[in-house]
């Protein structure tokens, strides 16, 4: 019995000797890594955003032309025994030409003379180039050139040039007097892809008709350097109506 006590006091002793020393020691303090640093991405420098290139502006434009629907419309005209309302009418069409590449642009000017006031009547029309100007105005009548055939007609015509591209243009006219109406055809020979044809008509008399006789017609003009520009009243067709 004593034995056994002894040895159970001896437990005791040793588990209270442990559990003293446990209470009584300090446990190591864990040490906090330091948080990774993010990289920061500079921000891309944006591309400056291109300037559009303007389109250059048309003849037209700079000018301030404005085109004149097609069909009737009406002004005054001169004729020797004074002037008088000329009524007439204007229809373009387009249609292919025999030079492969090529087609016709006809503005037929149809003039109703049934209120002239008697003697000669002057009357003019002519087409030009909507981008540069350029009068494609000329001496040939259909009557006098069409014998030629149309390939040389186009090859003795001439060049407009505008963005780049060039286009070999051609002009004839041909008239009809069927009293009391006078009928004016004026034909455009042109590549297929050109759009610039401008057919005027404006107010003519011997003063106007004595000057277009004395101009040099084998120079390149354009219109604006005609003597009686922007001073007569006129009106400006095309086959679009723009």
């Amino acid at each position: 019995m004593m034995y056994r006590k002894l040895i159970s006091a001896a437990v005791c002793v040793l588990l209270a000797g442990c559990g003293s020393s446990s209470a009584g020691s300090t446990a190591p303090s864990a040490e906090t890594a330091p948080a990774p640093t993010a990289e920061v991405t500079p921000a891309p420098t944006p591309e400056p955003t291109p300037t559009p290139t303007p389109e250059p502006k048309t003849f037209l434009e700079e000018q301030g032309l404005t085109i004149t629907p097609q069909g009737n419309f009406e002004y005054t005209a001169w004729a020797e025994q004074g002037k008088f309302p000329m009524h007439a009418s204007c229809t373009i069409t387009e249609e292919p030409a025999e030079t492969e590449g090529y087609k016709k642009v006809i503005a037929t000017i149809t003039y109703d003379v049934t209120d002239t006031t008697g003697g000669m009547i002057y009357t003019r029309e002519f087409p030009f180039d909507r981008y540069t100007g350029i009068c494609f105005d000329t001496t040939n009548e259909l009557s006098e050139v069409i014998g030629s055939g149309e390939t040389e007609l186009i090859e003795s015509g001439l060049t407009v040039s505008y963005a780049g591209k060039e286009y070999q243009v051609a002009y004839t006219f041909e008239r009809t007097n069927n009293w009391p109406q006078l009928i004016v055809r004026n034909t455009v020979f042109c590549p297929q892809d050109y759009d610039g044809t401008v057919f005027v008509v404006r107010y003519a008399d011997d003063e106007s008709n004595e000057q277009d006789t004395a101009l040099d017609w084998t120079v390149i003009r354009t219109i604006d350097e005609l003597p009686y520009y922007d001073t007569v009243e006129t009106f400006y067709f095309t086959l679009t109506d723009q």
